[in-house]
């Protein structure tokens, strides 16, 4: 009876992932981004501002690059946002790239006062890798704060990990959950400067 049963257990969840379309291996990227206009409150400083963001995202992720430049002169009158750009354009690299129907294109920031390239790579070993860019650009009514996040996620059957995740999915969700919050910490990290910060435009929304 114990081997009947046993059997029918196995049989049971053969029936389940044979009927699975979730099992062929599958990597899929899907980008984000959220701005949001900073009104500066009296003293506030540039750096002041800087340091907010880059502290939020230490807070939270694996590794975090940044990289600081002079504000430009004179500030611009409007918000500046984010533009993705392909930096291999007009190359080779780039004709073999699209041959292959792949497009890469990475966000920049004219003007930017800081740029941070921030990564989590803490569910790697289940398929799961997120990825930030964040800029703070200067303008004359305060300072934009772009945000532009990549979720990567590998499904199916790569290996143990990646097809027990797969299952456990529909159940527990994948880790693309903490993208907001990680976004909502650095606002709040802003915020708690003193300065007014809005939320101007978002994807999804």
């Amino acid at each position: 009876m114990k081997h009947i049963a046993l059997g029918a257990t196995a049989a049971a969840v053969l029936s389940i992932l044979a009927g699975c379309a979730s099992i062929t291996p599958t990597v899929e990227t899907t980008p984000g981004y959220a701005i949001y206009d900073i009104k500066a409150a009296p003293g506030l400083t540039h750096s002041q501002v800087a340091a907010a963001v880059k502290t939020s995202l230490q807070k939270s992720m694996s590794t975090v690059q940044i990289t600081n430049a002079i504000p430009p002169s004179p500030l611009p009158e409007k918000a500046g946002r984010f533009q993705l750009v392909s930096p291999l354009k007009g190359t080779g690299l780039a004709a073999l790239a699209a041959a292959s129907g792949q497009s890469l294109q990475v966000p920049s920031c004219e003007g930017a006062i800081m740029t941070a390239q921030a990564a989590d790579s803490s569910m790697r070993m289940y398929g799961e890798a997120t990825s930030f860019f964040a800029c703070v650009m200067p303008y004359q009514g305060g300072w934009a704060l772009n945000v532009y996040t990549t979720f990567r996620k590998a499904s199916g059957a790569f290996n143990p990990q990646t097809m027990a995740a797969t299952i456990l999915k529909p159940l527990t969700g994948d880790s693309s959950q903490f993208i907001p919050r990680t976004i909502n910490g650095m606002v709040e990290a802003v915020r708690a400067t003193g300065a007014t910060i809005t939320l101007v435009e978002a994807f999804p929304s």
